[in-house]
């Protein structure tokens, strides 16, 4: 009884292995029909220029004194000083950064204390709203400009050009399939790339140093326009 037992168990191993190996080939040879033809790969690129709608500035205020606590104190009366005079500008977007004191050594001795602080602006690119960082200079000193697109035109943009790096990519594939003599395509695989932030663009920057009221009186600004593009890369199948 044991021995008829094994040779059933070997029986059904060995029909199990069988059924196996055919349902494969025939999967295999099933999925080969199915792609039967040529794959060609390739990419789309739609770009657009967009003029920077937004400004980002930022200043910082430094600090030096003999504690840390009189350092920290002059910083923050500054620093409440200049978000208090941009309060009548609620549109511009205002944050501090780079908060850090720390001591100063000379010859390896501890000389004195310095701080620092940086207040970023954000602000839409308008004529003449410049105009209100002369309320801060007397309190900060300005260290950088830059400018950017803004998220809602941004995605707006990107959006319009997804359209149309879609129907380029279509465009595309049909013209590679008539160019192969081919009646009809498949498309097996797309990848959509786009940018998810643009980089805004840095424009004139003095660092660690105030601006003249002079300076800041009539500011030249241009702020020329970035680049967005959409990129569709994928696979067609041709069939024989």
């Amino acid at each position: 009884m044991h021995f008829f037992s094994l040779n059933r168990n070997k029986f059904i191993l060995a029909f199990l292995s069988s059924f196996l190996f055919l349902s494969s080939n025939v999967q295999a040879q099933t999925a080969v029909e199915l792609n039967q033809g040529n794959e060609v790969q390739f990419s789309i690129t739609e770009s657009q220029s967009v003029p920077n709608d937004t400004i980002s500035m930022t200043f910082n205020r430094v600090s030096e004194g003999a504690s840390p606590q009189a350092v920290a104190n002059e910083i923050n009366q500054k620093m409440q000083a200049a978000v208090r005079a941009l309060k009548a500008y609620p549109e511009i977007i205002t944050q501090t950064a780079q908060y850090n004191i720390h001591p100063v050594y000379k010859k390896q001795v501890m000389s004195h204390w310095r701080g620092q602080q940086s207040l970023v602006l954000t602000l839409e690119n308008k004529p003449g709203l410049v105009k209100v960082l002369t309320k801060i200079q007397p309190y900060l000193a300005y260290q950088s400009m830059q400018f950017g697109v803004s998220d809602d035109l941004q995605d707006k943009i990107l959006a319009q050009l997804t359209d149309r790096a879609i129907l380029k990519f279509r465009n595309q594939a049909n013209r590679i399939a008539q160019g192969f003599q081919a009646p009809s395509y498949k498309i097996l695989e797309t990848r959509i790339n786009m940018p998810n932030a643009v980089s805004p663009r840095p424009m004139y920057a003095r660092s660690e140093m105030a601006m003249m009221a002079s300076d800041m009186a009539a500011p030249s600004v241009k702020a020329g326009q970035s680049k967005l593009k959409v990129t569709i890369s994928g696979t067609v199948l041709l069939p024989n």
